[in-house]
């Protein structure tokens, strides 16, 4: 049987799900929380169908009210299911008087509070449905920002290694290059020297080409280790990503320039 409230005004109502074998106190309570509190409620008779809901909702509920004392499966025998499939939506145990001790077991099983089911009171049961709706809430913004905590903590781990490693990096190719650079130049006329003039023509050719693709080459491992120090450091700029980008086609063109003069 559902018993769905009126929409609220100012946000979306509350979904709850009521579960009870008393059919009469069921549909009592349940639109006493239509009427006064514009819940939408769906009641299900016993644990089983509670069950049955709670695997099947599409859309799940916002909280559960839930008898302890029901035929073949139980309050408890209820918690004790969406324990073991980590469902987590909030639960108000009802009770009966001198039930501390199922009280306190429903607790351990995740239920958030209990209430005197004898003792029920349409406004106190619709604050109670509020308040832990609030702490359900309060609990999922915390652990989201625990969770984006641990998440910054280890990216900034991540940076400060990756960096490490760019500023190792980085001296080793610079050396490199320029080693490179400079075999070329002194070498490379020692040996157009010794050759005849048409050989000469073809490994100045050649030297050029390579002197050409290491400038590129160049010019590009910096840029990308530079957007790599922009990117890990924090703070990436659409105006210093252009900068990386027009040095490295300034230095292409160097490089090709100076390649062809020689």
């Amino acid at each position: 049987m559902n018993i769905e409230g009126t929409p609220m005004t100012d946000n979306v109502p509350l979904s709850v799900l009521l579960v009870d074998d008393e059919e009469s106190y069921a549909t009592v309570v349940a639109l006493g929380l239509r009427e006064e509190a514009g819940y939408m409620v769906t009641v299900a008779s016993d644990g089983r169908e509670a069950i049955e809901y709670l695997r099947s909702s599409k859309q799940g509920f916002d909280m559960v009210v839930l008898d302890y004392k029901m035929p073949v499966v139980n309050g408890l025998d209820v918690l004790r299911w969406m324990h073991e499939e980590r469902n987590e939506t909030p639960v108000i145990m009802l009770t009966a008087a001198g039930s501390e001790t199922i009280a306190v077991e429903a607790m351990k099983l995740g239920a958030y509070d209990y209430c005197r089911k004898e003792d029920t009171d349409i406004n106190r049961l619709s604050n109670v449905i509020k308040a832990t709706h609030e702490r359900r809430m309060f609990r999922i913004a915390r652990a989201a920002e625990e969770e984006r905590a641990r998440e910054i903590l280890l990216n900034n781990e991540a940076t400060d290694k990756v960096r490490d490693v760019i500023n190792a990096i980085t001296p080793t190719l610079n050396s490199a290059f320029a080693s490179i650079s400079a075999d070329i130049e002194t070498k490379g006329d020692r040996l157009l020297e010794r050759l005849q003039a048409e050989d000469r023509r073809e490994l100045r050719a050649m030297l050029n080409t390579i002197q050409n693709q290491l400038g590129r080459l160049e010019a590009g491992i910096r840029g990308l280790l530079a957007i790599y120090q922009l990117t890990y450091a924090r703070y990436p700029e659409a105006k210093e990503i252009e900068r990386i980008r027009t040095e490295f086609e300034e230095r292409t063109k160097e490089s090709t320039a100076a390649s062809s003069c020689r």
